[in-house]
């Protein structure tokens, strides 16, 4: 039996409804804006995808002007 996890997708829009995850071959369709249970290996991968976006919504705001 494989492990799983939870991971939560938030929704960026309106009809940001699902998130196609790929790793070596498996594919999964996702949904968004509610806690899912999914593999740990694609939980890790979504895991470090939010990461990214965080770090770059943060690098985005600090480095906004305000003119």
């Amino acid at each position: 039996m494989e492990n799983k996890k939870t991971v939560y997708i938030p929704k960026r829009g309106r009809n940001d409804n699902f998130r196609y995850v790929a790793i070596n071959g498996k594919r999964m369709l996702i949904r968004c804006g509610e806690p899912v249970e999914v593999p740990a290996d694609f939980a890790a991968v979504i895991n470090q995808g939010q990461k990214q976006d965080d770090e770059s919504d943060s690098y985005i705001a600090s480095n906004r002007r305000d003119d």
